[in-house]
């Protein structure tokens, strides 16, 4: 149990941008060390992911409660939120003191987020990457670029999926 809020803990400085651009680094973390399968990872995902609240979040409250109970819940969510709170409190106490260029910040955390984005997508793919799947993200890019409303295209996606899996 101290072993996976740890991995939280780690993960949880580098949860610059939101979940998913930590959900490729969690998969590293959660498969390499052998405590849940490909698969499971892939489940708990999506259940993090239906969820209400950030994915990440969500999959640490998710894999502690699966192998420890609501302590093991507790626990790695508050493991997982600590670094980042200690980061807000540090920069308000510390703020005024220190002059920081707000925009190159700011643009150095976009790249890196971006990056890290891009590494979970390529990550997730690896094992569920097929044709329609192809097909349908090129069809789901072009539809946001047409100005499409997003909840249209997921349900219009999800069902084709379903159709395609059938």
């Amino acid at each position: 149990m101290w072993r996976l809020s740890a991995i939280f803990l780690k993960v949880g400085f580098l949860s610059f941008g939101g979940g998913w651009s930590v959900v490729g680094v969690l998969k590293n973390e959660l498969v390499g060390n052998g405590i849940l399968t490909p698969e499971e990872f892939t489940k708990a995902v999506s259940i993090a992911q239906v969820t209400p609240g950030p994915v990440a979040i969500n999959l640490a409250t998710y894999t502690g409660y699966k192998d420890y109970g609501l302590f093991g819940a507790v626990l790695n969510t508050l493991s997982f939120l600590a670094a980042p709170i200690a980061i807000v409190l540090a920069v308000f106490l510390l703020g005024s003191r220190a002059k920081i260029d707000k925009e190159r910040w700011a643009g150095a955390l976009k790249g890196a987020c971006t990056v890290m984005v891009f590494v979970t997508l390529l990550s997730l793919l690896r094992n569920h990457l097929d044709l329609w799947t192809v097909l349908l993200s090129i069809g789901a890019f072009f539809l946001t670029l047409r100005k499409v409303h997003p909840l249209l295209i997921v349900f219009g996606c999800g069902a084709l999926g379903v159709l395609f899996s059938l």
